[in-house]
């Protein structure tokens, strides 16, 4: 399988490439520092910036499907997000490419139950991330209105630990341990790409 990766330098993109190459795809990886992107076989680095529709285009033809690992780059008020989702949307459609694993966040576009820790369900979540997951909310609404078959991956705070394994996974996340480690995060979006469990769907995910 063709797998584009759009943030393929990023700590849960760079687990994403990995896998996709261990289990024998050919991968481009999306990238605004093709430098950062190590060299490997059957991998292909591109460069391209979200907010340019014509890179996105180039990068999407010729796939088969596109894993997002694209997170926010600050906390600021800000639209890239959206941004990418409205081009990225244009794009797969133009060439046909259907299949979309998108990283998202614990709750978001979904029914997944409230954080458990108070500090983050009343501070950090409403008042820190308001920015980032109001532009990310703006994507996911453009995603929702689209025909494609995306999947919607929903984790809850991420961890740079090495994998575990035994992830589960909900619609609402009920029963679930509300954190996740990043490699255990890719690995679960790679194996989405050829599932169709969660399709047109958002699923929470934890331990």
């Amino acid at each position: 399988m063709n797998v584009l990766v759009i943030g393929a330098t990023g700590r849960t993109g760079r687990h994403a490439v990995t896998r996709l190459l261990e289990g024998g795809h050919d991968v481009t990886a999306f990238a605004r520092t093709p430098s950062a992107v190590t060299t490997r076989d059957r991998l292909r680095v591109v460069q391209g910036d979200a907010r340019d529709a014509d890179s996105i285009d180039r990068a999407v033809q010729g796939q088969d499907a596109v894993l997002v690992a694209f997170g926010a780059r600050s906390l600021n008020r800000d639209n890239v997000q959206e941004v990418l989702m409205r081009n990225l949307i244009a794009a797969m459609k133009k060439h046909g490419v259907r299949r979309l694993v998108n990283l998202s966040g614990w709750g978001s576009g979904g029914a997944a139950v409230p954080a458990r820790n108070l500090f983050a369900r009343y501070f950090f979540l409403p008042v820190v991330l308001r920015h980032v997951l109001a532009d990310k909310s703006r994507g996911e609404a453009l995603l929702f209105q689209s025909d494609l078959d995306y999947t919607n991956v929903c984790p809850a705070f991420l961890k740079n630990s090495p994998a575990r394994g035994h992830v589960r996974a909900s619609i609402d996340g009920a029963g679930l341990r509300q954190f996740m480690h990043r490699e255990d995060l890719a690995a679960f979006m790679v194996d989405q790409l050829t599932s169709r469990q969660w399709v047109r769907r958002c699923v929470a995910i934890g331990y």
